[in-house]
């Protein structure tokens, strides 16, 4: 089927899903970071305990994530999808009425739960359960709400800002979630189709089995390596951009103008992906997802000149839009569509543990003796063997196919 005839056909559930990338921005990091300064003013902390605070929230999430995460495997998706902008709902109210730290800290802990992580889950697992050989088309037509978000939402919350008092804003935010996001999504899965809603309810073993399984599973650590690289060194990377630029020698004018290659690169590729994995699976286009990051990182690292903070930075790109629409259908490929909820889930908390892990790391490698290119050097190297080790997934499924 072609990508516009599959998106006329299935208009409907492309549409729940990349409605929940969309609101999952408002757990993102990009969109909470446009709160800070009021959070520091209001509960009167420095920019560390903020970011001590911060981690540790994200980290509750994330350890969270696959209790609720899994739960996409045994109830009807209308149930799950209602019950988790339902929790985005609460979260941001909660968010809206906080009157102290200890309560600011819960609604940070529920926005980057039901935000960042159920949001995110609810439409790549929907994703990658429902659709078999378009599977790949799918996920890259929901993961468009991640960019359109990142474009749209801090502009409207900049200048509600100018406006009205921070709670007020995230009032704003709660309204448009009652009144936009969840009545969108129950008129967009009313009448999903039985056999698609049945999909959802077909597994029986328990959710510590499966967690079991997969982690008895040894492709399991073939596959980590190389579905956490990009966050990692994206988020250590890009935190610590500023000082990647004055050691580089790049104005912030010149990584301001390369973010745009960063951008186009992600959307076009992350679209592109969809009928690759389709015609060609994700088990067999995983292990060259990474080169184009890899040979980013070596432009900053062997070359000089303005041209390498964009061939830098649209090269990371490419690799982010394939790996938004890649890691999902890779799961699906390898442990089965019917428990994609769970082992999603659990990868996703590893992806969370690791981009907390990520900023300590280049920071102490950064206050110790290493330069920009050493950090650039170690993250060519990392990324290859993570390439290397990926090489043997398809292997490794083939071979248990065969049993």
């Amino acid at each position: 089927m072609t990508y516009l005839a599959f998106v006329r056909k299935e208009r409907k559930l492309l549409s729940f899903a990349l409605s929940f990338t969309f609101f999952s921005s408002y757990g993102q990091t990009f969109f909470i970071s446009l709160f800070v300064p009021f959070f520091l003013i209001a509960f009167d902390l420095s920019n560390a305990a903020f970011g001590s605070l911060y981690s540790v929230a994200t980290l509750f999430g994330a350890i969270i994530l696959p209790t609720l995460g899994q739960l996409i495997d045994r109830i009807s998706i209308k149930k799950y999808s209602l019950s988790v902008a339902g929790g985005l709902l609460f979260a941001s109210l909660l968010m809206a009425i906080s009157w102290h730290v200890a309560i600011f800290f819960i609604s940070l802990v529920l926005i980057r739960l039901t935000g960042q992580g159920l949001s995110s889950h609810t439409a790549q697992a929907t994703m990658a359960k429902v659709y078999g050989s378009e599977r790949g088309k799918a996920l890259s037509v929901s993961a468009m709400g991640y960019p359109l978000g990142e474009g749209i939402l801090p502009l409207i919350i900049s200048v509600l800002l100018l406006h009205f008092h921070w709670q007020t804003t995230w009032l704003f935010i709660s309204a448009s979630i009652a009144f936009i996001f969840i009545p969108l999504v129950w008129f967009l899965i009313r009448n999903v189709h039985r056999e698609k809603e049945e999909i959802n309810i077909r597994e029986t073993t328990s959710a510590r089995e499966n967690y079991r399984n997969v982690l008895r599973d040894y492709r399991t650590y073939l596959i980590i390596p190389a579905a956490l690289m990009p966050a990692f060194w994206v988020t250590g990377l890009f935190l610590y951009q500023i000082a990647a630029a004055e050691s580089l020698g790049w104005s912030t004018t010149l990584i301001a103008s390369a973010f745009v290659a960063f951008a186009v690169a992600r959307i076009v590729f992350g679209l592109i992906a969809g009928p690759v994995i389709d015609r060609f699976t994700a088990v067999n286009v995983f292990p060259f997802y990474l080169f184009p990051m890899i040979i980013g990182f070596s432009a900053v690292y062997f070359f000089t000149g303005s041209w390498t903070a964009f061939a830098y930075l649209g090269l990371v790109g490419v690799t982010m839009g394939l790996g938004s629409t890649m890691k999902s259908a890779l799961l699906a490929e390898t442990y089965g569509s019917h428990i994609i909820g769970t082992v999603q889930s659990l990868f996703t908390t590893f992806m969370v543990l690791s981009t907390a892990a990520s900023p300590i790391l280049v920071g102490w490698m950064l206050d110790s003796t290493f330069t920009m290119k050493s950090v650039f050097l170690v993250a060519i190297v990392t990324t290859f063997i993570s390439v290397l080790l990926s090489f043997f997934v398809y292997p490794a499924l083939d071979r248990n196919r065969k049993e």
